[in-house]
């Protein structure tokens, strides 16, 4: 007896290969997962690192600043401007701090007028501070102030 195979060709039966072709799915949609995580992950270690230079380049800045106001205060007389043209009383330059961090500064005396109450022998005198700070090859940072300081005069 001829025994002869038929095929079911009914569409709802016919699953060949339908394992393959979702297990290929799931991989594939896995490794867009995978790539996904590891670009947000390389993304968010260089703008921690970004953020850490910008943040040491502000400290280094302001740290020029504090150098600047500490000058100003130390000094017992009004310093005397070293140059003419733009009001410069003092330009430091730059100064290291700790690793790469550095800072400068410029001290301009911006004004001077009598105080009020305390007579014609005391004058007060206004500053304007630039100072600027860098942290590695890549963090920089500038900081204005104002600073006034009382000096006694012409004694």
């Amino acid at each position: 007896m001829n025994h002869i195979e038929t095929k079911n060709t009914d569409p709802a039966l016919n699953r060949e290969g339908f394992a393959m072709v979702t297990t290929l799915l799931v991989v594939l949609i896995l490794s867009v997962l995978a790539v996904g995580v590891a670009w947000i992950a390389g993304s968010e270690k260089k703008t921690t690192f970004a953020e850490s230079v910008h943040v040491q380049s502000v400290y280094s800045a302001d740290a020029g600043g504090e150098a600047a106001i500490n000058f100003l205060r130390m000094s017992d007389v009004p310093p005397s401007r070293v140059n003419f043209a733009n009001d410069l009383v003092r330009s430091q330059g730059t100064t290291g701090l700790q690793g790469t961090q550095t800072f400068d500064y410029s001290v301009f005396e911006s004004g001077r007028a009598y105080k009020p109450g305390w007579g014609f022998e005391y004058m007060d005198f206004d500053y304007r501070i630039s100072s600027h700070g860098t942290a590695s090859r890549l963090g920089e940072s500038g900081v204005q102030l104002v600073a006034s300081r009382l000096y006694k005069v012409g004694y």
